[in-house]
């Protein structure tokens, strides 16, 4: 767990609390070593849900590509309108 918590600015008991809920998630699987709790990724969920946000992230790329279509074709109908990033410049 040492080896775990060093890169972090994280106490061991914090490192631990976070190694629970990801086990609890599904996400890590903990084993027994003699002294060592040798920790494991679990690819499946990781992948379920990676499938589960590419959906969504089609989803809404899909929306604000139309978005952005919709803004063009009012610019071009009120040219003196300006979006809220040309108002910055």
């Amino acid at each position: 767990m040492l080896e775990l918590a060093e890169p972090f600015a994280m106490s061991q008991p914090a490192i631990s609390k976070h190694l629970k809920v990801l086990e609890g998630a599904g996400l890590i699987s903990r084993g027994r070593d003699a002294q060592r709790r040798p920790c494991r990724l679990e690819a499946r969920p990781l992948s379920e849900a990676t499938a589960w946000l590419e959906n969504y992230r089609r989803l809404w790329e899909g929306q604000f590509q139309r978005l952005d279509a919709l803004l063009d074709e009012m610019k071009a109908i009120q040219p003196g309108v300006a979006t809220q990033g040309e108002e910055d410049r």
